[in-house]
């Protein structure tokens, strides 16, 4: 049964004085007032699959009605929403509730919240304090410690206020040593509160709380976003981490809302790609998943597509998803499937992160582990090669793009031209391939361009007995550089048609070059999102991604002593540098996890044709824009005050237009 809390809000006003306790009016704490949960049975899961223990506590109806048969005043503040409310609060939006107005819960309703938490509140303290003397938490020690960790990405997520890139944040606290000189240190764009979930009951009041109260709300899994999506001046936010659980559901699971029969998982929205990995490995199997060891599965990764190593033999890794369990807005905990909430099912998967819900965990298929092998090269501009040749190389590669796919390979590389340009291959990853496949399949490529005057002399293939090993041969650990502020990408989905037509095939290499020489650096991936019959692939996956066989990357850099007016000048010479992309691909679009904040249009950039349907879907599960994020569904609709063109970060009160 449940262990109910007997304490509710008193008004605003008289909350500061005294909190009733059934009959008696006394101060309640840890001591006198449980946490507000429940724990209902493993298997009440509509989904059919048992919760995990975390998902068992729950904040259910009967936790708030024995507050409200207590006569107890307020227990709205922690309770759920009804149509008729959500109604009445689309037509009446106001700016979030900020730390700076009158109106912002006194210390007392925090006290409270916490108490109901069962003490999972955080205060939001910048994790560089320590750094900075006008900070009670300053410790020279500590900062030291700090700053020699800062750029690991396991410090990054271990922390409440953590994040990887904190450019659109808006740079409010770093190390000394890593930001400008004499900076300060505030909170800015850093939350001002933080729940630190281990529990749905916790999310559920936290959703509750901040819904009724008006605050802006934030979800944080691992921190892993270009444009900052997990942080907000003023806001409470979620903090997913500790939600974790792998579970192995058995090579002969069967879903029965989609029929899959076969190996699959279910994996707390906590959980990183690696030990998924290896979990996957050890059974003789593969996950589709990132190249990046620390992203969280459940987060924003599967929300906003999820490309991975294997997206050219299996699909996205939104396609794989069979179930998740979702806290919704008006703060109820369901399941979403192929026959429960079909349409909230088709928006998770592909429709961008923190805007619909809080996934607590999910159900993904697996599939038999494979063999894998890698391929690495280089050639560039030298005394014997010039730079009409390398790029005549350079498109011989790229003319190869749709074959490699079709054979379900990976490819991941870049282009150089601060100097003399250089191509590198960084791997190129045959899924199911042997290196002497690898070898033969190359071997038309260095052919070609031996006949141009370019030597491949480096190439180096190696064999890997699955992804697992695959990925740690590759991508090292301490390849993951987090904590940095000093970039912008963009980045572009660019169709199949274009290598149908020499003309597009021309126009696109002209742009491609065009913008490397002024950037200095381009990153790409060769690969497809292959169609698998054996998913449901009708989901919320930009259209675009259905139809490419390159995602090209392009940056804008700043130095650490870069002004808001110098980063706002660098991004808009990006958005400039990026048009001829989009000239060369009209109608196609870019990869949301990976883009541009000031993307030109970005409802069709990372939505696609679907974004009018997600957007009423949005108004339907969230119409008081509790869950908000930049260039996330809906996002137009708000905005953060006190920003600058072509810099915006998160440092401003979130207000309606």
């Amino acid at each position: 049964m449940a262990r109910l809390v007997f304490v509710a809000a008193l008004s605003l006003a008289n909350l500061a004085l005294a909190q009733t306790i059934q009959d008696g009016t006394a101060e309640a704490t840890e001591e006198n007032v449980a946490p507000a949960v429940e724990t209902v049975e493993a298997d009440a899961a509509s989904s059919g699959i048992d919760y995990f223990p975390y998902e068992s506590s729950q904040l259910t109806t009967e936790v708030i009605t024995n507050l409200t048969n207590y006569n107890l005043s307020n227990v709205d503040l922690f309770d759920f929403s009804d149509a008729e409310t959500a109604v009445e609060k689309r037509t009446a939006r106001v700016c979030k509730t900020h730390p700076s107005d009158r109106t912002w819960p006194i210390r007392p309703i925090w006290d409270i919240f916490n108490i109901l938490l069962g003490g999972a509140l955080v205060e939001g303290v910048p994790t560089a304090a320590p750094c900075y003397s006008d900070w009670p938490q300053y410790n020279e020690a500590k900062c030291a410690s700090i700053t020699s960790q800062w750029q690991t990405p396991q410090y990054q997520l271990s922390q409440p206020l953590g994040i990887q890139y904190y450019a659109f944040e808006g740079v409010s606290c770093l190390p000394p040593t890593l930001t400008r000189t004499g900076a300060k240190c505030t909170l800015g764009g850093m939350p001002s509160y933080v729940v630190k979930a281990t529990n749905v009951a916790q999310i559920q009041l936290a959703v509750n709380f901040a819904r009724n109260l008006n605050l802006r709300l934030i979800v944080k899994n691992k921190g892993h976003d270009f444009k900052a999506k997990s942080t907000g001046a003023g806001a409470l936010s979620i903090w997913t981490n500790a939600l974790q659980g792998i579970q192995y559901l058995g090579s002969t699971y069967t879903h029965g809302p989609s029929g899959y029969r076969g190996p699959a998982f279910k994996v707390g929205a906590g959980v990183q790609a690696l030990p998924l990995y290896q979990a996957a490995d050890k059974l003789g199997l593969h996950i589709v998943g990132g190249n990046t060891r620390t992203v969280g599965i459940g987060g924003g990764y599967i929300a906003g597509g999820g490309h991975s190593p294997l997206l050219s033999m299996h699909g996205m890794a939104a396609d794989q998803v069979l179930s998740m369990e979702v806290v919704l807005p008006n703060g109820r905990f369901v399941s979403v499937d192929e026959q429960k909430y079909p349409d909230l099912f088709f928006a998770l998967r592909g429709g961008g992160g923190s805007t619909w819900g809080i996934v607590t965990s999910l159900v993904i298929r697996a599939y038999p582990k494979k063999a894998v092998s890698t391929l690495s090269y280089s050639f560039g501009v030298n005394a014997n090669v010039s730079a009409e040749t390398f790029w005549k190389g350079v498109d011989a590669v790229f003319a190869k793009f749709p074959e490699y796919a079709d054979k379900g390979m990976y490819s991941y590389w870049s282009i150089s031209c601060f100097f003399d340009c250089s191509f590198s291959m960084a791997p190129q990853w045959g899924n199911d391939m042997t290196s002497t496949a690898m070898k033969t399949l190359s071997n038309t490529l260095f052919s070609e361009l031996s006949t141009m005057g370019i030597t491949v002399s480096d190439a180096v293939y190696k064999d890997y007995d699955g992804v697992l090993k695959g990925i740690e041969g590759t991508w090292s650990a301490e390849s993951e550089q987090t904590g940095v502020w000093n970039f912008n990408t963009g980045s572009r989905l660019f169709p199949r048609s274009n290598w149908e037509d020499p003309t597009k095939f021309a126009a696109q290499s002209a742009a491609l070059r065009q913008a490397v020489e002024k950037a200095g650096l381009m990153l790409g991936y060769n690969m497809k999102a292959a169609k698998n019959p054996t998913l449901n692939q009708t989901n919320a996956v930009n259209p675009a991604w259905r139809e490419t066989v390159l995602h090209a990357l392009l940056g804008a850099t700043w130095s650490q002593e870069a002004t808001p007016a110098d980063i706002a000048a660098a991004n808009k010479n990006l958005v400039e540098m990026m048009q001829p992309w989009r000239d060369a691909s009209p109608g196609a679009g870019a990869y949301l996890n990976e883009a541009d904040i000031n993307e030109p249009n970005w409802q069709q950039a990372f939505y696609g044709s679907n974004y009018d349907y997600l957007y009423q879907l949005k108004q339907k599960y969230d119409p008081w824009g509790l869950l908000w994020a930049p260039t996330a569904v809906g996002s137009e609709d708000w905005y953060v005050t006190g920003q600058i063109a072509y810099y915006p970060t998160q440092n401003g009160k979130l207000c309606p237009k």
